[in-house]
């Protein structure tokens, strides 16, 4: 009996819950992958490894926050929307410029892994590792009043950005106030006259739709991506067994959805126009205006950065 019980607690005292912090708020389309993710790596280890996200499911990380946490080694887990790598090292804004990644060029296969893995050299010095590369949206522009068809439209205006570095320079281009605010509250902020507008994801729209019923997309602007990301020290000290669980799960239900997170999105935005919502994208005919204008941001960042960009178009261009 002695043994068993011994045996018993040995086998319990293995078994261990990761704490996953991000900022991204319910109901969202993205939860669904993450619970899928999460149920993957349970059943795969035989609930062994778990993993809670953002405890309680009532706190929330915003950015910047949700990264410190890992860096710090208070949490060993986050999806963190990649404008906050910039903290890492500037050169990582190569992600966020202009009409650099769109859902055709990330679909192809291996640009993903190929992306994590350059990443990945940045971060590993700092003790992190790349998990998983999220499709975070093709973001839209959200206004009360405004109509947004032109890059004229939105200048003087107040708009939010979910992150610092390169989405402010793309905001500033078009002599627009950019102001860097967490989803959770950008409605306020609305309501307090704060900001005019915002830039975020159809998700993001659909929990602030009734404030802010008019969206404009231009294809490709300002694409968000988030970084499934792991405390590497802590990784290494799992098991092998929850350690490939967690890697695979990462594998399967984030990187390799984008297309669904694609398709999650575009049937939220029906969903929306249905209840009423404005929704209009600039057409193929209109986007040369759009993209002079943001020339200039991905010209300095080019030539500030310019080995970091030669490696994302060899991998881009596979």
């Amino acid at each position: 009996m002695v043994f068993i019980a011994a045996t018993l607690f040995a086998t319990w005292a293995m078994a261990a819950e990761a704490v996953l912090v991000h900022d991204i708020a319910p109901p969202h389309p993205r939860y669904r992958h993450f619970y899928e993710m999460v149920a993957d790596v349970a059943s795969k280890t035989s609930g062994m490894l778990t993993i809670a996200m953002n405890p309680g499911g009532k706190i929330l990380y915003p950015g910047q926050a949700s990264l410190d946490a890992v860096r710090s080694g208070r949490v060993p887990l986050t999806f963190v929307n990649s404008a906050f790598l910039q903290s890492i090292h500037p050169s990582l804004g190569f992600i966020n410029l202009p009409f650099t990644v769109t859902d055709e060029t990330m679909m192809k296969p291996g640009v993903a892994e190929g992306v994590i893995k350059l990443v990945q050299t940045y971060l590993e010095p700092k003790g992190l590792q790349v998990l998983g590369l999220m499709r975070g949206a093709d973001t839209i522009f959200v206004f009360k009043k405004h109509q947004v068809r032109r890059p004229e439209d939105l200048k003087g205006l107040k708009i939010r950005v979910a992150g610092p570095g390169v989405y402010q320079e793309i905001v500033r281009s078009f002599d627009a106030e950019p102001s860097v605010i967490p989803a959770i509250e950008m409605g306020s902020a609305l309501e307090r006259g704060v900001i005019e507008g915002m830039i975020t994801s159809p998700g993001g729209w659909g929990k602030n739709v009734l404030d802010a019923p008019n969206g404009s997309l231009v294809p490709g602007l300002l694409f968000y991506t988030y970084f499934f990301i792991a405390d590497k020290s802590w990784l290494n000290a799992l098991p092998t067994e929850q350690r490939q669980a967690l890697i695979e799960a990462a594998r399967t239900k984030v990187t390799e959805r984008w297309r669904d997170m694609q398709q999650d999105d575009l049937q939220l935005i029906s969903t929306l126009v249905a209840k009423g919502a404005t929704y209009w994208s600039v057409p193929a005919e209109g986007m040369a205006l759009w993209k002079e204008r943001v020339e200039g941001v991905t010209r300095k960042f080019e030539n500030a950065y310019p080995e970091v960009i030669q490696q994302y178009r060899a991998i881009a261009t596979r």
